[in-house]
């Protein structure tokens, strides 16, 4: 896979609406690197990163996570966790003041044939098991990260996030209560073999859940 590393260097003015900073071209995946939110405002900031699946829903974005930046104009946040974006997918950002200086490094990849980088992210149906995650027969996929972010306006109890093998054996990752504006996140790998899958159950609306993992074709085994 062909591989430019780029960058996002802007400012953001606009408030109280998702301001699109990077849109992922025709025929290529990104890999969003590091995410750096400098509050150049005198006053305290309350962000918002999102992201637009575009193969899951084209009209709207959703937020993943969010991070507040306290008073100081010298204050930094900074963001670490994988995100993907697959052809036409977007990666925005929200802010409640105003001067927020953006900084975002990337790499940007031609789309892979035996390997390719995907993710997911959709609003979740309040009570209903969705599944996130299913490895298709011949791959094995590797989740590097996902976040379960409640965006509801009050705390949710009895969420549950969980992994099967293959319709055999289901293990739970996570079964609790998320408070509003909080996530639930991994950070460590997951492997799925063909047939296995990861599912989440939201128990309110507005639960907005995000992957990002690598899909690998397995080769034949030479005899």
């Amino acid at each position: 896979m062909a591989a430019k590393f780029k960058n996002v260097i802007t400012e953001v003015d606009t408030t109280g609406s998702a301001q699109t900073l990077l849109t992922c071209p025709a025929g290529k995946t990104i890999l969003i690197r590091t995410f750096f939110v400098r509050n150049n405002n005198n006053a305290d900031s309350t962000h918002y990163a999102a992201i637009k699946d575009n193969s899951e829903d084209s009209s709207n974005s959703f937020p993943i996570f969010d991070f507040a930046i306290d008073v100081s104009a010298s204050t930094t946040a900074v963001n670490i966790n994988p995100i993907v974006l697959e052809e036409n997918d977007a990666f925005l950002f929200q802010t409640s003041q105003a001067n927020q200086h953006i900084t975002l490094a990337y790499v940007e990849l031609d789309q892979g044939v035996t390997q390719r980088y995907k993710m997911f992210c959709a609003s979740l149906t309040d009570g209903a098991t969705t599944s996130i995650v299913t490895c298709p027969t011949g791959s094995t996929v590797i989740i590097n990260y996902f976040s379960f972010f409640n965006n509801s306006g009050g705390s949710v109890d009895n969420n549950n996030i969980s992994i099967t093998d293959a319709g055999v054996k289901t293990n739970t990752l996570f079964v609790g209560t998320i408070a509003d504006q909080a996530v639930v996140g991994l950070h460590q790998s997951l492997v799925l073999e063909s047939g296995d899958s990861l599912t989440c159950l939201a128990r309110d609306s507005d639960m907005i859940f995000y992957a990002s993992y690598l899909e690998i074709r397995n080769p034949p085994i030479r005899s």
